[in-house]
């Protein structure tokens, strides 16, 4: 069934659109949820989270991307449970991930830097846009989904040193874009 067919059921309020989400996402889910939380428990608890988050957001909302909007919604629940558990700082690859891309992003520390964090959001989003389509993939994968190098490497059939480098390259030339744009790193 198509993402558009999907969110159609949803604005008309069946029930069974929830079931479709389910068999198209579960998995996807599932991976997302375990790159932030260990405990297979609390996975499945954050992906069930995530149907009724659906079912309460749309409508209104129409996403453009079913899939994106359901990456968002678990990577959001399953932060937000692992901070009301105190385990955030129990979740190493996740710590590793956030330190290597937060030395290339501003801190948004105060509510003037918002202003500034806002704009970088969108300086950023440009950024990856112009990126080749494969290192946008390594990207992503890595910063926004969470997925280890090695994983990165097996998904796009990479060695982990090119992955490493690529990634390297990438906030680099991410760092001097912020700058160019007048974004304090």
């Amino acid at each position: 069934m198509t993402d558009e067919r999907i969110i159609e059921m949803l604005f008309n309020r069946d029930e069974a659109a929830l079931g479709e989400i389910e068999k198209k996402y579960s998995a996807f889910c599932h991976t997302v949820a375990a790159n932030i939380l260990a405990i297979r428990e609390d996975r499945e608890e954050c992906v069930n989270d995530v149907l009724l988050a659906l079912w309460n957001a749309i409508p209104p909302e129409r996403p453009e991307s079913l899939k994106a909007y359901i990456s968002r919604i678990v990577r959001n629940i399953a932060y937000n449970k692992t901070r009301a558990m105190g385990t955030w700082k129990r979740c190493a690859s996740f710590l590793t991930v956030g330190d290597e891309f937060l030395e290339t992003i501003p801190d948004t520390a105060d509510l003037a830097e918002q202003f500034e964090a806002s704009r970088a959001g969108e300086i950023i989003n440009d950024f990856l846009a112009s990126l080749p389509a494969h290192e946008r993939q390594v990207f992503v994968l890595r910063y926004y989904f969470g997925e280890s190098v090695n994983n990165v490497a097996e998904d796009m059939d990479f060695s982990v040193s090119k992955v490493k480098s690529l990634l390297m390259r990438t906030r680099q030339r991410l760092a001097q874009r912020l700058g160019k744009e007048g974004i304090i790193v």
